[in-house]
């Protein structure tokens, strides 16, 4: 019987380390899985099709840089050109300063067209006055700030040769072109709402 019982304390034992063990490893597995969670960035997905954006180290990273230089030369001049121009106050005819003619649609049918205010949204923009960049034309406030987005990705792509690349099987071609008219209508929309509820349209 005696020993019988030592046998039992010595099972005792043992199995209390096995249980520590266990213990300790589904403590790790559990902080390994929120520190995965904390830690997961917008480049990094567990969604079946990939991430939606991720960075990519291309065959040429000449070529790579080449096309960043030019997407970055084109930003540099639409800001630049912004930042010279002086906003309009009636919120339209701001490109007349580069000598380009008046909107054809405001003169003759006294409704602006659904690109009216973009130059000026774009002045508003480069010089932080973002509400009335809205005000003027949400559209134009939007295509400013991906201007501006653009610019910066373009020195990271000449800076690491890494390019951004977008998982357009996440995103449907389609589907942008929608957001894109969608955005363009309604952003035409509160533009003659807005002139004819402040007396603004001719």
């Amino acid at each position: 019987m005696r020993g019988v019982h030592y046998l039992e304390e010595d099972m005792a034992e043992t199995s209390v380390p096995n249980a520590s063990r266990v213990d300790r490893e589904r403590e790790g597995a559990r902080v390994h899985s929120r520190t995965r969670a904390a830690t997961k960035t917008w480049t990094h997905s567990d969604h079946p099709l990939g991430p939606l954006i991720r960075r990519v180290v291309v065959g040429n990273r000449t070529r790579g840089r080449a096309i960043a230089l030019l997407v970055l030369g084109g930003a540099t001049v639409l800001l630049g050109v912004a930042a010279w121009l002086t906003p309009s106050p009636t919120g339209v005819g701001t490109h007349q300063q580069l000598g380009l003619a008046p909107c054809s649609m405001l003169l003759l049918g006294g409704v602006p067209c659904p690109t009216c205010g973009m130059t000026t949204a774009f002045s508003h923009t480069v010089r932080g006055q973002w509400i009335s960049a809205i005000v003027v034309q949400p559209a134009g406030f939007v295509l400013a700030l991906a201007t501006i987005a653009a610019a910066f990705v373009s020195l990271a792509v000449l800076a690491t040769g890494r390019v951004w690349v977008v998982n357009w099987y996440r995103i449907p071609p389609a589907r942008v072109a929608v957001c894109a008219v969608v955005l363009m209508l309604s952003s035409w929309g509160f533009k003659v709402l807005h002139g004819i509820g402040t007396g603004g349209l001719p």
